[in-house]
């Protein structure tokens, strides 16, 4: 209803529901349904019956109303015949006629059935047909045969008038039952013309019924989906302050209350999501300089402490005892330790902020940058390395070179009583534009239990003392595998025998978050 519809709303009738308006719809239909098809069907037994009365009745009706008459004519001939000749050869065919009326009267009689007047009127031919056989033709055939008086002929005025009552009895019969038939003809086209009249009612009915139901369709259900839709779609794009207003039927309302009521706690934890995407920021700032400050301010007094330290003990070795230098010996390795851990620390947490864009980077290149400043550690252990044809992806070479370097670092620092010995492989997996590489060692391996442990950060299975490192290079690994899409994992396959790391890298990438 329109704002300026002067109409009160009646708000104590529930608006029916889509269930029963439905519902009715269909009952409604399935009743005019069953009425056209009662009424259909109706005229077409009329139209079958008309048309059989018209067949099976009327037309064998016309028929022997003529023969009758015919009947009637062939006996009189037959007799004329016989009494102008005598020769009783010459009377068969009044005989013959005489029986085949009888016959064709019987069978009039049971097609006119059910109709009086044409009943009364073969009644009335019969009847001066009788009198004619009785007081004329009977006589005058006795006549003849000698059992009767002498005849008188056909020609009397008495014996004309008798057979011409017959005769007009007999064509007012055919005349009537011609009429009758041409009238049950004129019914059975009638019925024909109301079955077409019902057929065609019927299909503009059906055309009705279906322009009726697209618009209810229209009104109750594409329309409050399309406009329901619509808003929805609104909100989706941006205008989240866009209020849905629900219409339609009750169904459709509550749906699009629903709908609103979805959109307000979107719109609302929208709000409380961009507040702590601000405080995000905000703490990516305090993140960004609390890094500009352990990277200057921190590791400074971490270098005046190591650098002082050495210098106190090179000044006044000659006056410290073995404890004191020991000492001396604890805090700078304590200063140095805490250096590499921030150095550590700002690497992990820098992955992915300093990148703007992937490039295609040669993991071959990459390696050799590597293994180059490594050589002296690689000359002191009297490592092999050993790789395969290494592919070009996409993503940060300075970040491919971290990862590599940590793999290759680590499987230089924990190997066993032999040489170290490195594998560094890329074979293409399934899926088109992937990689996986392997760093394999023959070190002294790390068991299948540990396999997830090693990568979170400050993890070590070994004592401080044993090994070097701060615990963050297989977690920094996996920050920059995740970083491009990837994933690392430790191949359990061969524990006990070395260790392998595996990790998955694309040929086309598209730069990530942090």
């Amino acid at each position: 209803m329109s704002e300026a519809d002067p109409r009160p709303i009646d708000s104590s009738r529930p608006p029916w529901s889509l269930r029963r308006r439905v519902a009715a719809i269909t009952l409604a239909l399935l009743a005019l349904v069953l009425l056209v098809v009662l009424a259909i069907a109706l005229a077409l037994g009329n139209v079958v019956t008309k048309g059989n009365d018209t067949v099976y009745r009327w037309g064998p009706a016309v028929t022997r109303s003529e023969a009758v008459l015919a009947d009637l004519t062939n006996q009189q001939t037959g007799l004329r015949d016989y009494l102008l000749t005598g020769r009783t050869e010459l009377l068969q065919p009044y005989t013959e006629s005489l029986t085949t009326q009888q016959a064709d009267v019987a069978r009039l009689r049971q097609l006119l059935r059910g109709s009086p007047g044409l009943l009364r009127r073969l009644d009335t031919f019969t009847t001066a047909a009788d009198t004619w056989h009785r007081e004329t033709a009977d006589p005058l055939i006795a006549a003849v045969r000698g059992t009767g008086p002498p005849p008188t002929g056909l020609d009397s005025a008495a014996d004309e008038a008798r057979f011409a009552a017959a005769r007009q009895a007999g064509t007012d019969l055919a005349g009537a039952v011609t009429e009758a038939s041409a009238d049950a003809r004129a019914a059975r086209k009638n019925a024909i013309v109301l079955l077409s009249v019902l057929l065609a009612a019927t299909a503009v009915l059906v055309l009705a019924a279906i322009l009726a139901i697209w618009r209810g369709l229209h009104r109750w259900v594409l329309g409050p989906v399309e406009r329901l839709g619509r808003q929805s779609r609104q909100v989706a794009a941006g205008a989240r302050t866009r209020r849905i207003v629900p219409d339609g039927p009750p169904e459709f309302a509550e749906l699009g209350s629903d709908v609103e009521q979805m959109r307000r706690q979107i719109a609302d934890e929208l709000a409380l999501v961009q507040a702590a995407q601000a405080e995000l920021v905000r703490s990516n700032a305090d993140l960004e300089q609390f890094a500009y400050v352990a990277s200057h301010d921190l590791s400074e007094p971490l270098r005046k402490v190591a650098n002082f330290c050495q210098l106190l003990e090179r000044q006044y070795a000659d006056e410290l005892d073995d404890q004191a230098k020991q000492y001396i010996g604890f805090a700078v390795d304590g200063a140095k330790r805490m250096q590499a851990l921030i150095s550590d620390l700002l690497a992990l947490s820098r992955v992915g902020r300093t990148t703007d864009s992937f490039v295609d980077v040669d993991t071959g290149a990459v390696l050799d940058q590597v293994l180059a400043g490594l050589d002296d550690q690689i000359r002191m252990s009297g490592a092999g390395v050993g790789r395969s044809d290494l592919p070009t992806v996409e993503g940060d070479p300075d970040l491919l070179a971290a990862l590599f370097e940590n793999l290759v670092g680590n499987a230089l620092k924990y190997h066993g009583d032999e040489p170290p010995l490195i594998v560094v492989t890329a074979r293409p997996l399934r899926d088109e534009g992937v990689w996986q590489f392997a760093v394999a060692d023959n070190g002294i391996g790390i068991e299948a239990q540990y396999a997830e442990r090693i990568f979170t950060i400050f993890q070590r299975l070994h004592v401080r003392g044993a090994y070097e490192g701060t615990g963050i290079g297989l977690a920094l690994c996996r920050k920059i595998v995740e970083f491009h899409g990837g994933r690392i994992w430790l191949d359990t396959d061969g524990a006990g025998q070395g260790a392998t790391f595996r990790f998955t890298l694309s040929e086309r990438r598209t730069v990530s978050a942090p």
